[in-house]
């Protein structure tokens, strides 16, 4: 309704535009009577160049009776009225009728036959977000760069364009205009998680101290947010801190709805670190939380504890339990090649003789022949 009532607002304003002036009465001796204020000013300026000497009495004479020639005739049309006025006064109606019935209909036929009163508004940053596909998004992207280049000020137009910088794996452009955002706009937590998330791009996945101080700048803007506690997660892994990350990323798991999309980056990354946390295997904690995923996902977590335990054993291959542990759960998951594989590295790694004769018992019961040539 509202937007029928601006219609009719400028609609209004159009034809009072054009029928203002025509509704001004007509003034015949308008213009004789400028020509005879003309021609009173020439005469007082003919007598002033005389006074001064700037003209002789003979040349003031004449110009002053020219001057007069032409006052008395201005006089005496004056009050003539112009041929065809009546005429004109039936153009002038004509007109205003025109006006007030023509534009309503032609503006109205024009937007009804090239717009849409139904079409929703379609804001640069919503066509920005939605756009399907790297062809498209490109010519709005360049739209918005070339307002910035000339309004680089404009924080708005940083805080639009920074996200879709990174959704396009432009992580330099990204970091310089989360940057500008936050200094021009402020910190929020969406902005601090976006900061850091480019510069863990730029380089290539290390949260540096940068990055690290922009997520826990988010995580302190907005403590329930995934993101930034997820990478300071990943940044306690990346220190050596296990136990931390671990930690991080099980209250994700405890907290995370049951379809959330990113359950299975956690899961896997919590398997990544729990044989270093766990020792001797995940903790109840880890094993609730695996039974709480899709089999898809538990099948990841599963893969992701399997390899971190032979990444660990590999510094460690002494280890007794843990080459058990590994040959075991490469028989449970079917890859006999790896359970013969990780065999072998057990009895060549283990050189107490209980330990391994413990491994040569465990390789029996399975029937998993250690692959490679004779063993030591």
């Amino acid at each position: 309704m509202l937007f029928w009532i601006l219609i009719a607002l400028l609609n209004a304003t159009a034809i009072m535009a054009v029928l203002l002036p025509l509704g001004r009465p007509a003034a015949a001796g308008d213009a004789k009577g400028h020509a005879r204020r003309v021609y009173l000013d020439q005469l007082g300026e003919l007598e002033r160049d005389k006074a001064q000497g700037r003209i002789g009495g003979s040349e003031a004479a004449a110009a002053r009776t020219e001057i007069a020639r032409r006052l008395i005739a201005a006089d005496s049309g004056a009050n003539e009225v112009p041929a065809g006025g009546g005429g004109h006064q039936t153009a002038r109606r004509a007109t205003a009728l025109l006006a007030l019935v023509g534009i309503p209909v032609l503006s109205m036929a024009l937007y009804l036959g090239l717009g849409n009163p139904n079409l929703p508004g379609a804001p640069l940053a919503a066509r920005l977000e939605n756009a399907s596909g790297d062809d498209s998004i490109e010519p709005l992207v360049a739209r918005v760069e070339e307002r910035l280049a000339a309004h680089p000020e404009d924080g708005r137009g940083w805080d639009v364009i920074a996200p879709i910088y990174l959704r396009l794996d432009r992580a330099d452009d990204a970091t310089r205009a989360f940057q500008n955002a936050i200094r021009l706009l402020g910190s929020t937590a969406m902005r601090q998680a976006g900061l850091g998330e480019s510069i863990l791009s730029v380089e290539g996945g290390i949260v540096t101290a940068d990055a690290r101080a922009a997520f826990e700048a988010a995580n302190e803007l907005d403590p329930a947010a995934i993101s930034p506690r997820f990478f300071l997660a990943l940044a306690a892994e990346q220190e050596g801190d296990f136990a931390a990350a671990a930690e991080g990323w099980r209250t994700l798991l405890a907290e995370a709805p049951a379809d959330a999309p990113w359950r299975g980056a956690v899961s896997e990354a919590l398997a990544r670190v729990g044989p270093h946390v766990d020792g001797d295997g995940p903790d109840a904690e880890t094993v609730a939380a695996a039974q709480a995923l899709p089999p898809a996902e538990q099948a990841d977590m599963i893969e992701g504890m399997v390899a971190g335990l032979a990444e660990r054993l590999k510094g460690q291959p002494d280890d007794v339990e843990g080459w058990l542990r590994l040959i075991r759960s490469y028989v449970v998951l079917g890859r006999a090649d790896a359970a013969a594989e990780a065999a072998r590295d057990a009895l060549v790694g283990v050189r107490d003789t209980a330990g391994r004769d413990r491994v040569e018992a465990l390789i029996a019961d399975l029937g998993v022949t250690p692959s490679g040539a004779a063993l030591p």
